[in-house]
């Protein structure tokens, strides 16, 4: 079949962002083409397939239901000694879903919506005139190929080419990615079905968690993040020790049998500077828009992918595709997402120098309620209530550091010698 090589818009990335954005694009009446390198898209799943919102922001994604494996409707954090902070509530609240089939119903939307598709084609560059992108190039079968495009975005995911090529993220400091491993499992001791578990600490999964995600009565999406350079052991070391020795994951993981595994790098150091320039989008891994403490990032990068879309459209119908017009994406999404990305990074570094003691007491007082305060970035009304209730000072110092951005939460700029990633 023939592949269109000159369009309006190029999406690199066939995800949940890049369909999301050329959905939009494409049903305002862009040309769009999606290329992804893999010729199946949401093959390997590379993440816990959880999507936990608020009932009235779940409503607004448009997610496949024939996706959904289960519905959440509460959680529970263990603490380091394993002390739980649950917190239910009797509608859902989230989703499991299958991202095999998430993916690619989403990407089918895009199509129907008048999209075109180019699987197992690698982007390797961007073509550039006068300083200016003017497309894409490829390798399709092991011959070379140009695509010529008004406005490209960049989907392509944590090691993104167009983030590196455009300068708009050259690098990611180590210290702001995790890696994650996860098991498909059957079999799984489950004794709430429709709830979450999390479990914390240093000897457990140094700044990170493991988690257990139900995919049914016995079934289970069970992983874990580490902070890249945090703790002794390797990743894979501590989620067989959560399954083989931990008193609760011993339990849980008993007679299960895995019949998948997974493997993923996450980018937790919040967004770039900048998403936008000449003629380029950034949406999803590629931009950093992901929640630095909790990980999750498809729900974030939907909503930021709806804003790519229907600016880039309107920008193609002016004419003007400069990174002056673009702004406005850069500064629709921030509107909506940048705050939460913000104090989610401070949470993430307070977390970084808190003990498991300290994980301890708070988890003898905290609600689940606090524990959603926290996520959602409420943490002046934690310091309170940690200071004056708990009357724990050192751990309401941290808080208040993390919330002024002082003493170790906020780092100089630094010329990073590190690795590309």
């Amino acid at each position: 079949m023939d592949f269109p090589t000159k369009v309006d818009i190029v999406v690199v990335g066939g995800g949940p962002a890049g369909s999301t954005a050329a959905a939009v694009a494409a049903k305002a009446g862009a040309n769009v083409l999606i290329v992804d390198r893999k010729n199946h898209v949401g093959v390997p799943v590379q993440c816990g397939e959880a999507i936990g919102k608020s009932k009235s922001e779940l409503e607004q994604l448009e997610i496949p239901k024939n996706s959904i494996v289960n519905t959440i409707s509460g959680f529970r954090v263990y603490s380091p000694s394993n002390i739980p902070v649950t917190w239910y509530r009797d509608e859902t609240q989230g989703y499991i879903v299958d991202r095999r089939v998430f993916d690619k119903e989403l990407f089918a939307k895009a199509v129907e919506l008048g999209a075109n598709t180019w699987l197992g084609m690698s982007v390797t560059d961007i073509i550039w005139e006068n300083g200016f992108p003017k497309g894409v190039l490829g390798r399709f079968r092991g011959e070379k190929i140009e695509i010529r495009a008004n406005i490209i975005i960049g989907a392509d995911g944590v090691n993104s080419v167009i983030a590196r090529e455009t300068g708009l993220r050259s690098y990611i400091r180590r210290k702001d990615l995790d890696t994650s491993v996860g098991y498909d499992m059957v079999n799984v001791e489950l004794d709430e079905p429709r709830w979450m578990d999390f479990f914390t600490g240093l000897k457990v999964a140094p700044r990170g968690y493991v988690w257990v995600f139900p995919q049914g009565e016995t079934r289970a999406n069970i992983g874990i993040g580490v902070g890249v350079g945090f703790g002794e052991k390797t990743v894979y070391q501590y989620l067989n020790d959560f399954m083989e020795k931990h008193p609760i994951g011993t339990k849980i993981c008993k007679n299960a049998k895995p019949i998948e595994f997974r493997v993923g790098a996450i980018p937790v150091g919040g967004p770039p500077k900048k998403t936008v320039t000449n003629g380029v989008i950034l949406v999803g891994d590629a931009a950093g828009q992901v929640h630095p403490l909790t990980g999750g990032g498809i729900s974030y990068s939907m909503t930021a992918a709806t804003v790519a879309g229907e600016i880039a459209q309107k920008c193609l119908v002016k004419g003007d595709v400069s990174e002056e017009a673009l702004a406005d994406y850069e500064k629709g999404w921030r509107e909506k997402l940048e705050e939460k990305f913000a104090l989610g990074l401070r949470m993430r570094k307070l977390l970084e120098v808190m003990t498991d003691e300290q994980l301890d007491k708070l988890a003898q007082h905290l609600s689940g309620d606090n524990i959603i305060e926290l996520v959602s970035g409420k943490l002046k009304k934690i310091w309170k209530y940690i200071k004056f209730r708990l009357k724990e000072p050192e751990i309401a110092k941290l808080l208040k550091q993390a919330i002024k951005g002082e003493g170790k939460f906020i780092e100089e700029e630094e010329e990073e010698e590190e690795q590309e990633t």
